[in-house]
């Protein structure tokens, strides 16, 4: 292994021993039951801090190193956990929440979302930040252009909704629909229309490029068969000019 290529191992090592041992919140994750975290949501915050060219075969040849002292992979080879961990605040019930939390979807969810709102069941989280930025850059990792939603926290208690809280992160199973806001439908409907003109436009243009080269070569072929059609073919009088001209002829 190349000076360079240790290097780079070695500062996965330390950004992932942080991230997983130490404060996994930080970063928008929130480990399972058993303390795992999604191998490839783990590459998405290595990429989000700087690395990346981060991939899964970087991890794979780090455990063959010496990340198996440090880190543990599942059976399935599509989670990963520090074997060290310190954040024992889990997973706690808390009543004190800012009074305006953030959370994102996906666009296409957003329509049923506004009339149903948010649920998961009892083993998984619908996670929220106090920060735009952090709620953004969690949606990022399932939706390129995911929709953001302000929850009005002290509404949803109200209405029997429960919050939990892992680090810096705040859980809950249930948002009802009169507490979620976001961008008018109307205007996600108007934006979605926008690009899809925009793609058709761009599609026009290569389609009246292509279709413009191909006229064009078309046109050369005709005008050339016209050229070769126009000649008319020599008669015999031509012939016996052209013999006539030849001095070694008679």
């Amino acid at each position: 292994m190349s000076k360079r290529d240790t290097f780079k191992l070695e500062e996965i090592k330390k950004q992932m021993n942080y991230i997983l041992s130490r404060s996994p919140d930080e970063f928008g994750l929130l480990p399972d039951s058993e303390g795992f975290v999604k191998i490839k949501d783990l590459i998405q915050v290595l990429h989000e801090e700087g690395l990346s060219f981060v991939r899964k075969s970087h991890i794979d040849e780090l455990m063959m190193w010496e990340g198996r002292g440090l880190f543990e992979i599942d059976e399935e080879g599509k989670r990963i956990k520090a074997k060290d961990q310190y954040w024992s605040d889990f997973i706690q019930p808390v009543t004190d929440v800012p009074k305006i939390l953030y959370t994102c979807i996906r666009k296409r969810a957003y329509p049923v979302v506004l009339k149903k709102g948010l649920f998961q069941d009892n083993n998984s989280y619908v996670i929220l930040s106090a920060s735009k930025e952090m709620a953004l850059r969690i949606g990022k990792r399932k939706s390129p252009e995911p929709i953001l939603l302000e929850v009005r926290t002290y509404e949803a208690m109200d209405q029997g909704c429960l919050f939990f809280s892992f680090g810096k992160l705040y859980l809950t199973h249930w948002i009802p629909a009169q507490c979620i806001f976001g961008p008018p439908l109307e205007q996600e409907k108007e934006k979605d229309k926008k690009k899809k003109k925009k793609e058709e436009r761009e599609k026009d243009k290569i389609k009246k490029a292509f279709t413009a080269g191909t006229f064009i070569m078309t046109e050369e072929k005709e005008e050339k068969e016209k050229r070769a059609k126009g000649k008319k073919k020599k008669g015999w009088k031509e012939e016996v000019r052209k013999l006539r001209r030849r001095k070694d002829f008679f």
